[in-house]
C-alpha cells in the first residue's frame, strides 16, 4: 500500500512537470503566432498606406514607386526590420529589388499574381524571415506587386518579454536531425548562455527526442528545460525556434517531494512490519516447524515425523492446527501408499524384466545382463557366447491351429531350453518366436557346441499339446568373443546372422558367426538398395525366349525373363541377385514391375495378330503369397482390355511347397479368372505327384539341367522320357526346357514332348528387338527356318 501511494504521489509530480513544458511550449506557439501575424499586419498596412501617400493610383511609371520604395528602405529597416524588397510588375519583371529573387520569393510572388491578394509566410534559408507580398494597381490598372521580407528578432524578443524565456532562432541539417550534430545558432537573446548551454547536452539525445518530450539540461548548478518548435523545413535544413526556462525551483520542489513520499513510505513500512512481525510471529513460528517436519515424508520418515509437536497449547484450535491434524492423517496414507507402491514397483519390474507367457527373462534384461557380462570379460579373463534361436515354420502353426495352440507352444519351447542352460546363464525369450541363450565363463567356443547340440536334440522330440502333435525344430545361431571391447548388441546382430545362415540352410542345425556371413547380408542390403535405384532409373527390362510346338513348330509362347543393365557392372545375371532378394520386399515391387511390363508386351502382340501366343510370368515365393496379387491382375485386365488366357503363371517347387493350403486356394482364385498356371523347374524340387494331383496345374516344364544331360546320362534320359509319360498321363502340357541341338530335339519330338524353348532355336530376345525378331523369324506364326528333325517309322 505505501508502495501504491508513493508511485502514485511522483507519478502525479512527474505529471506535473510534464504538463508545465506542455504549457510552455503551446504558450510559445500562440505567442508566435500573435507577434508574426502583428508584424506581418503592420508591414501590410504600411504597404498599402505608402501606395496611398505616393499616390500610385495617379502614376504609370513603375519606376517612380521603385524610387520611394528605394527612399524609404532606410526607414524600413529601422522601423519595421525589413532586410529586402522586391518590386515586379504583372509580367513577373523585377523592376527593384535589395538582392536576387529566388525560387521560394518567386514561388509566392506567382500565387499574388494568380489570386490577386496579399500573401504572407514565414521564410527560411540561411535565416529564417518573415515574408510580406501585397498586389497594388497603378492608375492605368496595371499590376505590381511589393514584396518584403522581415527579420524575427523584433517577434523573438516580444516572446521573451512575454514568457520570460530565453530564446533562440537554430538550425540542423536534414540529413543528420536524428543524430547528434551540432546547432547552428541563427539568433539568440542571450547567444553566449543559449551557445554554451546546447553545447553541454547529452549527444546521444535525437532532435525528435527533443520534439517529443523538451529536455532537461543541468547547467552551472541549476536545470534548464529546452524545448523546440518548428519552424520550417527546406531541403537541406530544419529550422526551429528554441524555448529555454530555467526549472531549478521546479525540480528542487520536485526533489523536496519525492523525498518527503518516500520517507513517508518507509516509515508506513517499517511500523507495518513491526506490528506484523509481532502479531504473525507465533504463527510463523509453527509454519517453520511444520515446513521443516514436512521433508520427513518424502524421505519416508513417517513414525518419526509423527513425534514432533506441531500443535500448541490452546483452548480453540485455530487454523494452522487444523493443517497440522492435515499432515498427521497424511502421514499415515502415504505410508499405506508407500507400502501399495513397493508391491507394485516389484511386480513392474518383473513385467518390465521378464516375459508375461513364458516367464523367461525378456529382451530388457537380456540387455542389461549382457551388458554385465561383456563388462566381466577383461574381471574374468573369459568370453562370452550369444546363442540366438529362432522355431521353424513356426507360423504354420499359428496359422493352422491359432495363436492358443502357438502360445503354448512357446511356453513348452521355454521349457526346454530351460533344460539346456546351467543356473549362472541366461535364457529369455527376444520376441514372438525368437530365444537368446547367454553363456558366460566360456573359455572358447567348442565349449559352446554341446549346448547347442543338446537344445537341437531337445527340439528333436515332438511337442504335444492337448490331443495335437507338433514336430518343430529350431535354427540356432552362435557369436562368440573374449574381447574386452566387444559390444553387446554386436554379439546378438552377430548371432542373428548366423541363425539366417542355418534356417536358410535348411534349419534344425547350428551355425557359427564368421566374416563370410557378414559380408553376404552386407551384400544382400546393398543388392536390396540396388534394386530400388535401378527400378526408379529404368534399368530393368525383360528378355523373351521363344516357345514353339514341337511337332508343327508353331509360335506358341513367350517366357519373360528379367534382366538387368547396370550402369557400373554391366549386365547382371538373374542367379545372382534373383535369390538374394527372393523373400525381401523390394522383390514384390519388382515382380509388379515384371507383371505390368508382360501386360504391355502382350498388348503389342495382339495388335500385331499374334493372338494365340501367350506370355509366361515367374512369380516368386513372397510375389505369390501377397493378397494383393489378385487384384493387381484384376484391375491390368481391366486396364489393357486382355484376356486372362493371354498369360501363364510359372512358380517353383519350392514356392507351392511352402504353405500348400494357401498355394492352391490362390490358384484356384486366379485360374476362375482365366489364368493358366506351369511348374517351373520340374524335377529339381519335392516332385511329389501327390501335391500336383490337387494343384489346378496346367504345365509342366522340365528343367533344363536334365535336358542338357539326356543324351549322355542314361538316368536323365529315363527321368525325362517317364516324366512325359506321367504328365501326359495326367492330362497336362509338357515344356522342355534348354533344348540346344538337333538329337536332343528329334529325342523330344520322338517321346511326345509338347513344347520347347532353348538356344537351338533362339537366345532370349531383348524386348526392344521383339518386333524385328518376329519380321524375321516368324512368318504367319511359324518358325521361318524349319530344323530337320528325323521321324522315325
Amino acid at each position: 500500500m505505501s508502495i501504491g501511494i508513493s508511485t502514485m504521489s511522483l507519478n502525479r509530480l512527474k505529471q506535473e512537470f510534464r504538463d508545465f513544458q506542455i504549457e510552455k511550449v503551446t504558450q510559445g506557439q500562440k505567442q508566435l503566432a500573435m507577434h508574426t501575424a502583428a508584424q506581418r499586419e503592420r508591414l501590410s498596412l504600411w504597404i498599402e498606406s505608402f501606395a496611398d501617400v505616393i499616390a500610385l493610383n495617379q502614376h504609370s511609371n513603375p519606376s517612380t514607386l521603385a524610387d520611394a520604395l528605394f527612399r524609404q528602405y532606410d526607414g524600413l529597416q529601422m522601423n519595421h526590420a525589413v532586410e529586402n524588397i522586391w518590386l515586379l510588375d504583372s509580367q513577373g519583371e523585377l523592376k527593384y529589388s535589395t538582392t536576387e529573387v529566388d525560387a521560394e520569393i518567386n514561388q509566392a510572388i506567382s500565387k499574388v499574381l494568380e489570386k490577386h491578394e496579399p500573401y504572407s509566410q514565414l521564410y527560411c534559408n540561411e535565416v529564417c524571415l518573415q515574408l510580406v507580398v501585397v498586389p497594388l494597381l497603378n492608375d492605368k490598372g496595371e499590376l505590381f506587386v511589393v514584396a518584403m521580407s522581415m527579420s524575427l528578432t523584433d517577434v523573438v524578443f516580444a516572446i521573451n518579454q512575454s514568457l520570460k524565456s530565453e530564446i533562440a532562432v537554430v538550425n540542423v541539417s536534414a540529413d543528420n536531425a536524428d543524430d547528434d550534430s551540432h546547432f547552428n545558432f541563427l539568433f539568440a537573446t542571450n547567444m553566449v548562455f543559449m551557445t554554451d548551454l546546447f553545447q553541454s547536452y547529452p549527444k546521444d539525445i535525437s532532435i525528435s527526442d527533443f520534439k517529443d518530450a523538451g529536455l532537461e539540461i543541468d547547467y552551472q548548478q541549476k536545470s534548464y528545460l529546452i524545448n523546440l518548435m518548428h519552424l520550417a523545413t527546406t531541403s537541406d535544413k530544419q529550422f526551429y525556434l528554441a524555448l529555454v526556462d530555467d526549472v531549478s525551483s521546479i525540480k528542487q520542489q520536485y526533489k523536496q517531494q519525492a523525498f518527503e513520499f518516500l520517507l513517508s513510505a518507509l516509515l508506513i513500512f517499517i511500523a507495518l512490519a513491526v506490528l506484523v512481525y509481532f502479531v504473525a510471529s507465533p504463527f510463523t513460528n509453527r509454519i517453520l516447524t511444520l515446513s521443516s517436519a514436512l521433508p520427513l515424508l518424502a524421505k519416508r520418515e513417517f513414525e518419526q515425523f509423527r513425534q514432533i509437536r506441531l500443535k500448541g497449547k490452546r483452548m480453540l484450535a485455530d487454523e494452522l492446527d487444523i493443517v497440522a491434524d492435515a499432515a498427521t492423517d497424511l502421514s499415515y496414507e502415504l505410508e499405506q501408499l508407500n507400502i501399495e507402491v513397493e508391491q507394485k514397483t516389484q511386480e513392474l519390474e518383473n513385467i518390465a524384466m521378464y516375459d508375461l507367457l513364458t516367464g523367461l527373462p525378456n529382451r530388457n534384461m537380456l540387455n542389461y545382463q549382457l551388458k554385465k557380462a561383456v563388462a566381466n570379460i577383461g574381471i574374468a579373463k573369459t568370453g562370452v557366447a550369444v546363442l540366438f534361436l529362432d522355431l521353424d515354420d513356426f507360423k504354420k502353426v499359428n496359422d493352422s491351429h491359432g495363436h492358443g495352440e502357438g502360445d503354448k507352444l512357446l511356453i513348452e519351447a521355454a521349457n526346454r531350453l530351460r533344460i539346456c542352460v546351467k543356473h549362472t546363464d541366461l535364457a529369455c525369450r527376444f520376441g514372438g518366436d525368437e530365444f537368446v541363450i547367454v553363456l558366460s565363463h566360456i573359455t572358447n567356443i567348442e565349449q559352446v557346441v554341446p549346448i547347442a547340440e543338446e537344445i537341437l536334440e531337445q527340439f528333436k522330440q515332438p511337442i504335444r499339446i492337448g490331443s495335437s502333435v507338433f514336430y518343430v525344430s529350431t535354427s540356432i545361431g552362435i557369436a562368440f568373443s573374449d574381447e574386452e571391447i566387444a559390444k553387446p548388441e554386436q554379439l546378438i546382430s552377430r548371432a542373428d546372422i548366423a541363425m539366417y545362415e542355418a534356417k536358410d540352410n535348411g534349419g534344425a542345425q547350428y551355425h557359427i558367426y564368421h566374416t563370410d556371413m557378414y559380408q553376404r547380408v552386407a551384400h544382400r542390403v546393398m543388392m536390396e538398395t540396388e534394386v530400388r535405384q535401378a527400378l526408379a532409373k529404368g534399368q530393368f527390362s525383360l528378355s523373351l525366349q521363344p516357345q514353339l510346338q514341337t511337332a508343327t513348330k508353331k509360335l506358341c509362347g513367350f517366357e519373360a525373363l528379367l534382366r538387368w543393365n547396370h550402369p557400373e557392372k554391366g549386365m547382371i545375371s538373374p542367379d545372382d541377385f534373383i535369390p538374394i532378394l527372393e523373400n525381401s520386399e523390394h522383390m514384390v515391387e519388382l515382380g509388379y514391375w515384371v507383371i505390368r511390363r508382360c501386360f504391355e508386351i502382350s498388348s503389342n502382340l495382339q495388335r500385331s495378330g499374334l493372338t494365340d501366343v501367350t506370355v509366361s510370368i515367374n512369380l516368386s515365393a513372397v510375389q505369390f503369397i501377397d493378397f494383393n496379387l489378385t487384384n493387381y491382375l484384376k484391375a491390368l485386365l481391366e486396364e489393357f482390355q486382355l484376356p486372362a488366357s493371354c498369360f501363364e503363371l510359372e512358380l517353383t517347387e519350392q514356392t507351392l511347397v511352402k504353405d500348400i493350403e494357401r498355394a492352391i486356394e490362390c490358384m484356384q482364385e486366379l485360374r476362375s479368372i482365366g489364368f493358366s498356371f506351369a511348374i517351373d523347374d520340374f524335377g529339381t524340387g519335392y516332385s511329389s505327384l501327390a501335391y500336383i494331383k490337387k494343384m489346378p496345374v496346367d504345365v509342366i516344364k522340365i528343367d533344363k539341367s536334365f535336358v542338357f544331360g539326356m543324351l549322355e546320362n542314361h538316368a536323365d534320359y529315363q527321368i525325362i522320357m517317364s516324366t512325359i509319360a506321367m504328365v501326359k498321363n495326367l492330362g497336362l502340357v509338357v515344356v522342355a526346357e534348354g533344348v540346344e541341338s538337333s538329337a536332343q530335339l528329334r529325342s523330344l519330338a520322338e517321346n511326345d514332348c509338347d513344347i520347347i524353348q532353348g538356344y537351338y532355336f533362339s537366345k532370349p530376345i531383348p524386348e526392344h528387338d521383339l518386333a524385328e525378331f518376329l519380321d524375321t523369324r516368324i512368318a504367319n506364326g511359324y518358325w521361318k527356318i524349319q530344323p530337320a528333325v528325323c521321324k522315325i517309322g
